[in-house]
């Protein structure tokens, strides 16, 4: 049962982490940068990496003072997909501690850590551990990817729809910019949605005909009506619009789940990445799962958003099935596609 050192450099989140076979995570910690990214509404690319490369270090040593090295039997590092600089910085620093340590290494597949993130539970929370049903259909849904996946097995991951246009995360970002909120936009939607006592609709149902998402134009309806607004008057109705919003993208995100558990023969429902930590979505999700008598899993908060703990323990799996990567293995800050994943056949 390999005991794996995680590093998560992907984005703006620098994050370390030892995480056990079994998903019971022993050490986390991470950087989040969102002061520093809040000025601009978004992540610089360069400025992320600059403080990995600050961080990234420092961490490392933090989870060396509570588990030894001596009890570590391997690294793993994201390396697909991101920021190119920002996973060059996770990627460096792992081959050369794989070297100075004599540790194997594996590179992890980022999105497909978000997949398997409900398995991880904090150090003697969990007594037992849980196993997943394949055939299962997994929905990934962040700042940067919203997307479905017919998953059977480690490795075995097919995408079946994306978003066309933006991710549901970089939807509630932008809206709360327009609304003069803080980056990150999501959680404070979120919180000011949950206040909402008087249900108002100002956004349309999103279409589509098949089971692609697109979040472009709920983006657009939006900054259209803050335009034509007052301040005075959208401080008037902020959290009945915050509402309104947050409920029309998780109607949406809802409208393809159940589309998609209907066409595909799958037995579970794996559900990850930042935006699951999402209330009003979870919420949803909890009452599909019983309407349908269908399992539903969704991540701890703590491992919702970019997470050194996830990319332990799916190279932990990678390296259980025969996976060791060498001192050239690359970064691929590639697009999704439908060739993603190392093995996508069913």
């Amino acid at each position: 049962m390999p005991t794996t050192l995680g590093i998560e450099t992907s984005c703006d989140d620098c994050s370390v982490s030892v995480v056990r076979d079994n998903g019971e995570v022993l050490f986390l910690n991470q950087d989040q940068q969102d002061q520093i990214h809040q000025k601009f509404g978004g992540v610089v690319p360069e400025l992320a990496s600059r403080q990995h490369e600050n961080q990234l270090l420092p961490l490392i040593e933090q989870a060396l003072k509570q588990i030894p090295l001596s009890s570590i039997d391997l690294i793993a590092v994201t390396n697909r997909p991101g920021l190119l600089g920002a996973l060059l910085v996770g990627c460096v620093t792992a081959k050369s501690l794989s070297l100075c340590w004599n540790k194997p290494l594996v590179g992890v597949n980022h999105i497909e850590a978000h997949i398997f993130s409900p398995l991880l539970f904090k150090k003697g929370r969990r007594k037992k551990k849980l196993k997943i049903q394949f055939p299962a259909l997994a929905f990934v849904v962040s700042g940067g990817h919203t997307c479905l996946f017919r998953v059977n097995g480690i490795g075995q991951s097919l995408l079946i729809a994306k978003t066309r246009d933006d991710s549901a995360g970089e939807a509630f970002d932008k809206f709360a910019r327009l609304m003069g909120l803080k980056w990150p936009g999501g959680p404070l939607i979120d919180s000011l949605a949950q206040r909402n006592k008087k249900k108002e609709k100002f956004f349309s149902k999103i279409k589509t005909n098949d089971l692609s998402f697109s979040f472009s134009g709920i983006k657009s309806q939006g900054q259209r009506l803050l335009a034509n607004s007052s301040k005075k008057n959208i401080e008037k109705i902020k959290l009945s619009l915050c509402d309104s919003y947050q409920t029309t993208i998780v109607d949406h995100l809802m409208d393809k789940l159940n589309m998609a558990f209907e066409q595909k023969a799958v037995k579970q429902v794996l559900v990850g990445g930042g935006v699951s930590a999402n209330s009003f979505f979870r919420n949803q999700l909890k009452q599909w799962s019983d309407m349908k008598s269908v399992p539903c899993l969704f991540p701890e908060k703590s491992f919702c958003t970019d997470n050194g703990a996830m990319i332990a323990w799916l190279g932990g799996q990678y390296f259980l099935n025969g996976e060791k990567d060498n001192l050239k293995m690359p970064c691929a800050p590639t697009a999704l596609k439908k060739d993603f994943f190392k093995i996508h056949k069913l």
